[in-house]
């Protein structure tokens, strides 16, 4: 069996050696805040992401001097204890307010929106969200597949089969779609899981040499126009902390759009969708770059309907913005409760009540 990186990392060392062993599957938001608050509870946490970075959804595409934040495109704010950290991130410079033209791309043009909501995105990246907000705890490059019993503790396997653990507890903070199988152990919670709807999206990222004549930055467009074809388009490199002179633009087509063309390959969504793009804002321009990338499970459209989920008998909870909704902030929301309640389970409710309150 191998032991899993816990063992090797700056949270082992010391009188933390005494707190339980927990491991996080899912490296995005919901993951790192449960991560956040069993951490300053005085659990060790190993935090497994099957990507190459930070992010999930909030992850950033680069290719040279180029990026997209080809998913989540901003965030919003209600919550006071996020609003806290957001301010706190806003003074450091690492999140900042997208004061873009943004509204609605109709047959009648483009309508600006009201400016009411104010919008939030990571610098210079949206994945610096995730680190700020984190545990800094991070396995990178692991797709975990199984959660098996061991006596009174549990392992994981992955893909290969190699075994991670043993854990005291262990956070399923993966796509619904994704977590049934990991929550096999307890049929009832995989059932509730199985119940959640998620809806996929193609995105499509494209350079230009030179500024676009557009007057606006993001737009939500009609389902009139282009045969529905796109939900969203976003100026990219408006974004605060982006390289100006990169005239980048980011593409959502819409979910049914997406639903419809999702086995199809990349480079035909590409065309599909730059095409769609050119006929929704008459840009005749070529990009010098494009590409194409499939979210299979982008938003969540049926949610759970509770912030989180915990296995009655064993210490396994699940978390993620399908279960408040699809917005970032009801991620941290989830991944905060059920942080808090493993945290209580495995005997660290008073620490863990107190990070999660502040």
């Amino acid at each position: 069996m191998h032991i899993g990186p816990q063992n090797a990392g700056p949270q082992s060392m010391g009188p933390q050696n005494a707190g339980p062993l927990v491991a996080v599957i899912g490296g995005g938001i919901a993951g790192q805040s449960a991560a956040a608050v069993l951490s300053a509870a005085g659990a060790r946490v190993t935090v497994f992401d099957k990507g190459r970075g930070a992010g999930g959804r909030l992850s950033t595409r680069r290719d040279g001097d180029l990026q997209w934040d080809h998913g989540a495109q901003y965030f919003t704010v209600r919550d006071p204890v996020l609003k806290a950290q957001i301010a706190r991130l806003v003074a450091e410079g690492s999140i900042a307010p997208w004061t873009g033209l943004i509204g609605t791309l109709g047959p009648g043009g483009f309508t600006p929106g009201d400016g009411t909501e104010q919008r939030f995105t990571g610098c210079p990246r949206m994945s610096t969200l995730v680190g700020a907000l984190g545990s800094g705890a991070t396995v990178y490059g692991v797709e975990l597949r199984e959660i098996v019993p061991r006596g009174p503790k549990l392992t994981v396997t992955d893909r290969q089969g190699e075994h991670f653990g043993p854990y005291d507890g262990i956070v399923v903070a993966t796509p619904a779609p994704q977590a049934v199988p990991l929550l096999a152990l307890d049929p009832p919670l995989a059932a509730q899981v199985s119940a959640v709807e998620v809806a996929p999206c193609w995105a499509l990222m494209l350079a230009f040499d030179a500024p676009l004549a557009l007057d606006f930055d993001g737009a939500f467009i009609d389902s009139a126009l282009a045969d529905g074809a796109l939900a969203w388009i976003a100026r990219d490199s408006s974004k605060p902390g982006r390289d100006r002179g990169r005239e980048t633009w980011v593409v959502h087509a819409s979910p049914v759009w997406s639903r419809e063309h999702l086995e199809e390959e990349a480079e035909a969504i590409a065309a599909r969708l730059t095409a769609a793009f050119a006929a929704v804002t008459g840009v005749t321009v070529l990009p010098r770059t494009i590409k194409a990338h499939r979210w299979r499970y982008a938003q969540t459209t049926q949610p759970l309907g509770q912030p989180y989920l915990l296995d009655p008998h064993r210490p396994i909870g699940a978390c993620g913005d399908w279960c408040l909704g699809a917005r970032i902030e009801g991620a941290f929301l989830s991944g905060r409760a059920l942080g808090a309640a493993l945290a209580d389970r495995l005997g660290l409710y008073p620490q863990a009540s107190s990070s999660a309150s502040q």
